[in-house]
């Protein structure tokens, strides 16, 4: 673990780190753009490849195309870097895995308001006691507001439990838990090696992560079948869309994660889901079909008093934010 306190985003040899509104702005950007391809991700996962393993395993092999930054900064990582890389890497792949089939299980709502708020949480005692981060009263009481305002934008109060109700709850459960480890373990190589390098390398994990998955029979076989399904034009095409604003979204958000708290970077995973309900309004209309979402009085009230309380978190952070590690 990193025993030494610096300035977050102050990486060894690096420039010292930029102002809070610089990492707010990436990470604004970049759940902006997930709000993007989690939109596609239903579509996707509705209508062309409806196994969450096959979807996983495209995930992993189309990270690869990360390799377009080598010229910006990579070069071999010596052992324990590298296999912190491909084990953040590895962790985020099967936190897909589980999101996946937690959103076959149960509605997105539900899902997402159970790993907004408890990423974040986890990354709070892993950082707290990995990398001896430092927070303030006006980070923590925005980080408060930002979990607060997920929640209450993710619940849905009107709609009666689904079967498998347990299981979901466990999918999402380990989802969080792995997203909250992949984050935590970039944000230690990040204080070590440059952004692109390390980004690269992780990017590796999650190919090696999505192979693994060819390991186990069942998954294997819904790969295999999925293949036939990506040989078509228009469906490997909205696949790889999907993936390049996924992959954009994935760079801003990780890019503010090497300059800013990973516990307050993913509590901004509010603004997220914010952009994808007013994202959701705008597809209804031409999809209305496709696009579920609950327009009633109540829930359109309940997710405005959500946006307001994220607001008032990215707010604070932007002109108090000052945390430390």
């Amino acid at each position: 673990m990193v025993e030494r306190s610096v300035h977050i985003g102050e990486a060894a040899g690096s420039i010292p780190a930029p102002s809070t509104m610089s990492w707010v702005f990436f990470a604004g950007l970049g759940y902006f753009l997930n709000a993007v391809s989690v939109l596609g991700d239903k579509l996707i996962l509705r209508k062309v490849l409806t196994r969450p393993a096959s979807y996983a395993f495209w995930q992993g092999i189309l990270s690869l195309g990360v390799f377009i930054f080598v010229p910006f900064g990579f070069s071999l990582l010596p052992f324990g870097e590298a296999f912190l890389s491909f084990l953040s890497g590895g962790f985020f792949l099967y936190a897909l895995f589980f999101f996946f089939h937690a959103l076959r299980l149960a509605d997105a709502s539900r899902v997402q308001s159970i790993i907004l708020s408890l990423t974040p949480l986890f990354l709070f005692i892993l950082e707290s006691y990995g990398l001896k981060a430092v927070f303030g009263r006006n980070e923590i009481f925005a980080a408060l507001l930002l979990v607060s305002g997920s929640v209450i934008l993710s619940l849905d109060f009107e709609r009666k439990e689904k079967a498998g109700y347990g299981i979901f709850i466990f999918y999402s459960l380990a989802a969080a838990i792995l997203f909250a480890l992949s984050a935590f373990l970039m944000k230690t190589l990040f204080l070590r090696e440059n952004f692109f390098n390390v980004l690269s390398w992780t990017r590796i994990g999650m190919f090696l992560g999505g192979l693994s998955l060819l390991f186990f029979a069942q998954t294997r076989k819904s790969i295999l079948s999925s293949s036939k399904v990506m040989k078509r034009p228009k469906a490997s095409a909205g696949v790889l869309l999907n993936k390049i604003f996924g992959a954009l979204g994935v760079l801003f958000v990780s890019f503010a994660l090497s300059r800013g708290p990973a516990t307050l970077v993913n509590a901004l995973q509010g603004l997220q889901y914010a952009f994808l309900f007013i994202l959701a309004v705008m597809l209804y209309f031409f999809l209305p079909g496709d696009v579920k979402e609950n327009f009633q009085r109540k829930a359109v009230l309940q997710k405005v008093f959500g946006m307001i309380l994220v607001s008032l978190g990215v707010y604070l952070l932007i002109i108090f934010g000052n945390a430390q590690v």
